[in-house]
């Protein structure tokens, strides 16, 4: 088991346990640092702190992820070490959630025209009052019976090769990484190649241009450690750190999706290294 772990989602996104029973959970695999990287929002931070202090045993780094579109490519970055007050990042959170309620209404709709007869109101119901995604119309296919698990709804239906996808976001990766600059985060690239378990994370295009030119608006790290990358990947993802200076980062992406092949908080990320680095980073 590794010690950190800077990826994990939460019920305020598009996780299964509420931020106070995942950092419980953290705690019970061993874990001695890891970030809370809800989809596009703040709000399960301060629950995850109380839940810090009151266990004693874990750091907490507060975090976000970001969905960002790339000349209709997705493009994710994360967060590191974000501040409840910055008012920049408060205001594009409340974006987000209005543009995510859109986009999974015209997925509802669309996966409607193909015989997949699922109402948006028990998706927003599944949803509660967390920043609807993906895995809340996933959860409600499997409901209905239309798929065995999220991961088929995902492989069948809402993967981004499928006719129901809809992008996920206007702001692109470098205004991304200009916004948690400004309010004094560290910008990580989450994800950049494919993952089997992950059936629709796609490997980014370009990504050695890519990476240098986000290097050099700022970008902090990149995740090398991640999901159920292979050592090949890791190996890549290594020496494009290397190349760039950038910090090599990496977690779970831990949600409790259901999916019996999903790695666990602790079961992959970066040396305990990276947490120093990171915190020097932020100097």
């Amino acid at each position: 088991m590794f010690d950190l772990d800077l990826h994990l989602h939460s019920s305020e996104s598009d996780g299964t346990l509420s931020p106070s029973k995942l950092i419980s959970k953290c705690v019970e695999n061993g874990l001695k640092v890891v970030a809370l990287t809800d989809h596009d929002t703040l709000n399960g931070i301060n629950e995850a702190h109380d839940q810090v202090k009151q266990s004693g045993k874990i750091e907490l780094i507060p975090g976000i992820e970001i969905s960002c579109n790339l000349n209709g490519s997705e493009i994710h970055i994360l967060g590191l070490f974000t501040s409840l007050r910055d008012s920049r990042l408060r205001e594009y959170c409340d974006r987000a959630r209005k543009n995510r309620l859109s986009r999974s209404k015209k997925i509802v709709q669309r996966l409607q025209k193909i015989g997949i007869e699922i109402e948006f109101e028990k998706v927003i119901d599944s949803a509660g009052t967390a920043v609807i995604g993906r895995p809340h119309i996933a959860r409600a296919m499997v409901d209905a019976g239309y798929v065995k698990d999220t991961k088929e709804a995902f492989d069948l239906y809402l993967g981004t090769a499928h006719s129901a996808y809809y992008p996920s976001s206007t702001i692109t990766p470098n205004d991304a990484i200009e916004m948690l600059i400004e309010s004094n985060a560290l910008p990580v690239l989450a994800h950049p190649l494919r993952s089997k378990i992950k059936s629709s994370r796609n490997p980014i295009e370009n990504l050695t241009r890519l990476v240098s030119e986000f290097t050099d608006q700022g970008l902090a790290g990149i995740e090398v450690y991640y999901g159920d990358y292979t050592s090949g990947q890791i190996d890549k993802l290594r020496l494009i750190a290397e190349a760039n200076d950038l910090i090599e980062c990496g977690g779970s992406d831990f949600h409790n999706s259901g999916n019996p092949a999903e790695p666990q908080p602790g079961t992959i990320g970066p040396p305990m290294n990276t947490f120093y680095r990171l915190k020097d980073r932020l100097r």
